[in-house]
């Protein structure tokens, strides 16, 4: 039985890896759970995983001798195979690098650092001359303003090394980049920044299984982009049909995992569609988020997070049935102070709906939506195709009905 060492996986994870025949020693940040399921819940969720997990560890990401030895401990007791990151990617590079000095890396570290550093993968298509985007950086936000001479406004900014759409800012004006600024500030982030020019197009992410050093296509995600100036996604619809653009969308995906020399599991690249042809947004060497694992299952049968662990135990993912198109459709809720909400149980109950989130109870704030995590709730559901799952989830938005005081 293969023995793996994995930094943050999820619940769902460390059953579908034993289901396919792993024992799973986990490793976590009790602040980083905090950051993704709030402090009330995170407590309960590492419980439930030291339970079903085979080993279990805490501790902070953030002191890299402590978590460097968080790993090798586990790794001794567990007699590992394999060390493996596929969470969030703040934490993924040390743990490949401390992988690859004991000659278990399912991936260089180098590799992943290309896939999950926005800067890094910049300036490695740039140099094989694959998706030529212009780009500047800069290390201070104030040093930006200097940059703008070179691109024509409006232009894209943002944190290289954050993820899930924190700090990512269409800048109109430079008189906008103290606001841009403050949002950095928020997220403490002081790393290198992106300036790019603003891809205009349909957006879309290739989602990948990689195995034994062959990329295999799952499918294309359309995105659903939110108003400007942030770019937090208001939807995904899975698949896309199969197309000349979205094949080439999704070829090019796969010569980035080439160029950059991924050998095994997930990835999920961003890909717009320009007038002058597909170019890439950025990548990440793991699932996609906002539930897109979630809707490729419903849509085709596909469960990715079972696929991640066959991929490393060698076998390419199983054959999609006939597809449906499956959706996650963010609501947008007016700001302000809840005072009442209606339609969500009636939501629930229709039969094309598989699960709705509404995050908020009354007398809670509904704030203004700037990033992934400040989302209003979800509805995940079927239709037949596009058009029918867009109109579905439109029924959805009318039936919740809100009150809120500004």
């Amino acid at each position: 039985m293969p023995n793996l060492v994995m930094v943050m996986p999820y619940k769902a994870y460390v059953t579908r890896a034993q289901a396919e025949g792993f024992r799973i020693s986990a490793i976590w940040d009790p602040a980083e759970a905090d950051r993704l399921y709030g402090a009330q819940t995170a407590p309960g969720y590492l419980r439930e995983l030291a339970d079903l997990a085979d080993g279990f560890r805490l501790v902070d990401f953030t002191d890299p001798a402590a978590y460097a030895g968080a790993i090798r401990a586990a790794v001794r007791e567990l007699g590992a195979d394999h060390v493996w990151h596929v969470g969030s990617e703040e934490s993924m590079l040390l743990a490949y690098e401390v992988a690859d000095e004991l000659g278990l890396a399912v991936n260089r570290p180098r590799a992943v650092e290309l896939l999950n550093d926005k800067l890094a993968m910049r300036t490695l298509l740039r140099d094989k001359g694959i998706s030529a985007v212009r780009f500047a950086t800069a290390e201070r936000w104030p040093d930006v303003a200097g940059l703008l001479a070179g691109f024509d406004l409006p232009v894209v900014v943002k944190p290289a090394t954050l993820s899930a759409s924190r700090g990512t800012f269409l800048l109109r004006d430079p008189a906008d980049l103290p606001a841009w600024g403050a949002e950095l500030a928020a997220y403490d982030y002081d790393g290198p920044l992106l300036v790019e020019e603003y891809l205009r197009g349909p957006e879309f992410s290739v989602e990948t299984l990689t195995v034994a050093g062959e990329h295999h296509v799952v499918g294309v995600t359309r995105k659903l982009l939110g108003p400007l100036p942030h770019f937090a996604e208001l939807g995904h619809l899975f698949p896309e049909p199969d197309t000349a653009e979205t094949r080439a969308v999704a070829g090019l995906a796969v010569a980035l995992l080439d160029a950059v020399g991924y050998q095994c599991g997930p990835a999920h690249t961003e890909v717009i569609l320009t007038a002058d042809g597909p170019r890439i947004v950025e990548s990440q060497a793991r699932l996609g988020g906002d539930k897109i694992p979630d809707i490729a299952r419903l849509a085709t049968g596909v469960d990715l997070r079972q696929e991640i662990f066959a991929a490393l135990a060698g076998r390419p993912p199983r054959p999609a049935r006939d597809a449906a198109v499956g959706h996650i459709a963010y609501l947008t809720l007016p700001t302000g102070v809840l005072r009442s909400v209606s339609g969500v149980d009636e939501a629930r109950a229709l039969d094309f709906v598989d699960t709705v989130s509404f995050p908020f109870s009354v007398g809670d704030v509904i704030p203004p939506t700037v990033d992934s995590k400040t989302r209003h709730g979800f509805v995940i559901l079927t239709g037949a195709d596009t058009a029918q799952a867009l109109a579905r989830a439109d029924q959805v938005r009318g039936l919740i009905q809100v009150e809120v005081t500004r």
